[in-house]
Formats: structure tokens, C-alpha cells, sequence
């Protein structure tokens, strides 16, 4: 059999150096990635709390222009028809909305959430 001269590829060690980057690359990204999806989680709780406040606003405006004494909604299914989805939305990472009528303000009650 007859040897070549022009032979190519990578060494042992230069396939070894690109293994061991990718490694420590990815054990920096990793954790980054997590962080980013808590964060990305509590952004779009408080925007759903500013949702459900809102259509508060909407039900108290409604119930003042209709003649009557203009209060909040005495709950959350109370809004459900203001909802496009007709139902009001939920905190993504699972924490419970709790909701005062007297004020029409949200809170969630995941650590991180607060507004």
C-alpha cells in the first residue's frame, strides 16, 4: 500500500482544545440562559398584573358612565369579558394573582414578581 504524502485533518490535541472551549463556553452559558427565562418570566407577569389592572380601570369607567356608583370588580372573573382570550391571564412561572377590590390593584405572589 502506498503512503500518502499530502495527508490532512486535525491533531489529537487541536480536537481536544475545541472540545474543552465548547465546554467551558457552555458552562458559562447555561446558567446565563436560566437567568434569562426567570427574568423573562417576571416580565411578563408584572405586564399581565398591568393587564388585569387595567381592565380594572375599563370595568370601573363602565359602572360610572352606565349611571350606577362606579366600584371595581368584586374579583378577577368578574374581568373575564374585558380578555381577549375571555378569561384573565396567569402568571407564566405559576404563582397566584391576588387581587383587591377596593383598589383594583394586582399582586403576584412569586418572589421577583412585585411591581
Amino acid at each position: 500500500m502506498k503512503a500518502l504524502k499530502n495527508q490532512s485533518g486535525f491533531t489529537l490535541m487541536e480536537l481536544v482544545t475545541v472540545i474543552v472551549i465548547l465546554g467551558i463556553l457552555a458552562a458559562v452559558a447555561i446558567p446565563k440562559y436560566f437567568d434569562l427565562t426567570d427574568q423573562a418570566e417576571a416580565g411578563a407577569c408584572k405586564s399581565n398584573q398591568g393587564a388585569i389592572e387595567a381592565a380594572a380601570s375599563v370595568y370601573y369607567a363602565k359602572t360610572a358612565l352606565n349611571g350606577g356608583p362606579a366600584t371595581f370588580p368584586a374579583d378577577l372573573a368578574g374581568m373575564d369579558s374585558l380578555f381577549a382570550s375571555g378569561a384573565a391571564p396567569t402568571c407564566p412561572s405559576g404563582g397566584t394573582y391576588t387581587y383587591s377590590s377596593g383598589t383594583g390593584l394586582v399582586t403576584c405572589g412569586t418572589s421577583g414578581h412585585v411591581r
